[in-house]
């Protein structure tokens, strides 16, 4: 018995460490792609060649962007491949034929395409026409974007991806709605998303801003757990709304871009000259601003996961006083744990960069 018993926890541990490694083989090569393909003169060409080639700015950044992410991607492949599909049929989280997961990976290069485009375009709009004052205006463009992302979000984005539908159990939708009742917020109603037949992960969210707020359950949640089990996990969903998470983060997001824009245009007139650059807005100088930009992200990072995680303990013991049901959040804890094969022990050093939760361990501890 006590060797069934800790499987799970040896599964969850060598998934987590070989997604650590991921996570980092992912970041070092981001940044030394970006920095071969600048010293090695491939920026350079390539921005010389659209250049030549087409006859408006954007569309010559538009075709830029679109040559160093695919040579990325490509370059990229192998490993994301390993991630995304065979690590996760490995340890049994993924359900997704190749085919599947091939017609999936297109819609997500997609959508990942038109809303890259859109911030990079808008970027160097500013970078062009505002040169001195791009920071505060970038800095706002960010934030109206996330605004915007997060109300259309349960509407355009996820219908994309899952089959979303009403959920048809009247005891259950009147329970979650009454929950949120009384919390003081209002919601369109429970939406069931399937996530079943993609993997065995569960998940569920309280989406959407004003009139497209919503309840999201994914199937996986509502066949694995109990009806007060379920009331758990949204009465945290609903506490990030109560005491606005969403727009405490959105502060220290803009906060942050406003910092990283700025230091981004201080320091770059260290190297515009030195890369043989007329301004920040030449295009042959985006790999030298994306790792400019990344890096400073990075360093923030940190704090940035700091202040989550002081919020998910807020919302933890927020929903075990709105529900007055310790053992059924903290089973339903143990269910997320056991389901997304979650690190019981992940390492300080992870937990600092990587976790905008608190460890799954010590909430359920502290639940209990």
């Amino acid at each position: 018995m006590m060797r069934a018993a800790s499987e799970p926890t040896a599964d969850a541990r060598r998934y987590a460490r070989i997604r650590y490694r991921l996570l980092i083989d992912h970041l070092a090569s981001w940044f030394a792609f970006l920095g071969a393909f600048l010293w090695w003169g491939g920026s350079h060409a390539t921005a010389r060649w659209w250049s030549d080639h087409v006859p408006t700015e954007p569309l010559r950044l538009l075709g830029y962007v679109a040559a160093v992410s695919s040579a990325y991607y490509l370059l990229m492949f192998p490993l994301h491949a390993y991630g995304s599909f065979h690590l996760e049929h490995r340890f049994g989280l993924s359900r997704l034929t190749a085919w599947a997961w091939l017609k999936r990976e297109v819609k997500q290069l997609a959508v990942s395409a038109v809303l890259g485009a859109s911030l990079i375009e808008g970027l160097y709009a500013l970078l062009r026409h505002a040169p001195a004052s791009w920071p505060l205006w970038a800095t706002f463009g960010w934030v109206m974007f996330n605004i915007v992302l997060t109300r259309v979000f349960p509407t355009i984005l996820l219908p994309i991806f899952y089959k979303t539908s009403l959920l048809q159990d009247d005891a259950l939708v009147t329970r979650l709605l009454a929950l949120c009742q009384r919390v003081g917020l209002t919601a369109l109603g429970v939406f069931r998303f399937d996530l079943g037949a993609e993997t065995r992960k569960a998940n569920a969210a309280l989406a959407g801003l004003g009139k497209t707020r919503r309840v999201l359950l994914s199937d996986t949640l509502l066949a694995e757990f109990t009806p007060e089990e379920i009331e758990g996990v949204l009465a945290h969903e609903l506490a990030h709304h109560r005491y606005h998470h969403i727009t405490k983060m959105l502060l220290l997001s803009a906060i942050g871009s406003w910092l990283a824009f700025t230091l981004t245009q201080t320091i770059s007139h260290h190297w515009v000259a030195a890369l043989g650059l007329h301004s920040l807005a030449d295009l042959a100088g985006f790999p030298m601003l994306m790792r400019t930009l990344s890096a400073l992200g990075l360093i923030g990072l940190p704090l940035q996961n700091a202040i989550s995680r002081a919020f998910e303990w807020q919302a933890d013991r927020f929903a075990v006083d709105m529900t007055n049901r310790t053992t059924a959040f903290a089973a339903a804890l143990r269910r997320l744990a056991a389901l997304n094969l979650a690190d019981p022990h992940p390492p300080r050093w992870a937990t600092w960069l990587f976790y905008d939760h608190p460890p799954i361990t010590q909430r359920i501890e502290a639940a209990e």
